[in-house]
């Protein structure tokens, strides 16, 4: 029987996933960091193995299996020169008939919707949205890095408390959002905000306040409410970019993936169907372009099955 591979490559871990000719999940395997940007070829190599190896003793097969086809989804993509690298270490690592890397959101996207017309939205610490339609036709919006994009994300929705929080200080105020930020931080005044954020600064440990933000909005506080309904807000204007390109109708299924969507309900219902407008201190504007209530569904599968669905050139 014929198998192929597929490998999702991530900041903190590396997964594999051995499919057989029908599809079937034959074995899985985990590896360390995957994400071509930023790892080394030491670490990417090792982390490779590790998943592969873990995926074959799962699935019972050798560890000279020859696959169909290997399909590797890896964070940093991007970056040109170390993605052709990456491309030479998959070839000397697994022996398979092809090759194929892509970016993580096109295997999120196979994993998610198997090929059929459908938007996915990927919000963690960064966020990015990606499409296909009936014809065949894709296209991205954002995935630009927290300086440059990343509209939604857990860093964008850090960044925003993190401003709030100061405007309360600087104004002599304070509520419950800006008592949760001091306490999650350690700050007392303006100075140690910023100190907490310049003096070991890092994207992730900002959208660690995501969080505390999002608890706070699920118990119906205003200001945690309407920093989480623009969040919302601009993943659905990356939504509605798609369905523009892509002459992509209404009822599109739209598929959330990411650590941002465990905010709880509020979150969600907002992305759905903005209904939020706030309160006097914390006014939210109507969309200026409605897109009408988003179609949301479970992904099918999980990005690494997609890898594997790519591999075997089912696309």
């Amino acid at each position: 029987m014929e198998y192929t591979l597929g490998f999702d490559g991530g900041g903190t871990k590396t997964a594999a996933l051995i499919l057989d000719a029908h599809g079937s999940e034959c074995g899985r395997g985990m590896g360390g960091p995957g994400n071509i940007a930023v790892n080394d070829e030491t670490t990417l190599r090792a982390s490779l193995h590790e998943a592969l190896s873990g995926a074959l003793q799962a699935a019972h097969l050798p560890e000279k299996t020859c696959f169909q086809g290997v399909c590797a989804g890896m964070a940093g993509y991007s970056i040109d020169d170390r993605r052709e690298a990456f491309s030479a270490l998959l070839h000397s690592e697994v022996c398979a008939e092809a090759y194929r890397v892509e970016p993580d959101y096109v295997i999120a996207y196979w994993g998610a919707a198997q090929g059929g017309p459908g938007i996915v939205v990927i919000a963690g610490t960064g966020a990015v949205a990606y499409g296909r339609n009936a014809k065949g036709e894709d296209y991205r919006e954002d995935g630009l890095g927290y300086l440059l994009g990343d509209r939604g994300s857990g860093f964008n929705l850090g960044l925003y408390a993190l401003r709030y929080t100061l405007r309360q200080l600087q104004e002599g105020h304070t509520d419950a959002l800006t008592e949760a930020i001091l306490k999650h931080t350690g700050a007392t005044r303006p100075a140690e905000i910023m100190q907490w954020l310049y003096g070991n600064f890092s994207p992730l440990r900002v959208a660690g306040l995501s969080p505390v933000v999002g608890d706070l909005a699920e118990t119906g506080d205003s200001p945690a409410r309407t920093l989480v309904a623009e969040m919302a807000r601009r993943l659905r204007h990356s939504v509605r970019q798609i369905r523009h390109k892509l002459w992509m109708p209404r009822d599109t299924p739209v598929y959330p993936l990411g650590g941002l969507w465990q905010l709880g309900a509020f979150f969600r219902s907002e992305f759905a169907d903005p209904q939020w407008r706030g309160d006097d201190r914390t006014r939210l504007e109507p969309e200026a372009l409605p897109g009408g209530v988003f179609r949301l569904e479970e992904p099918i599968h999980d990005p690494v099955y997609g890898a594997a669905l790519l591999a075997g050139c089912r696309a």
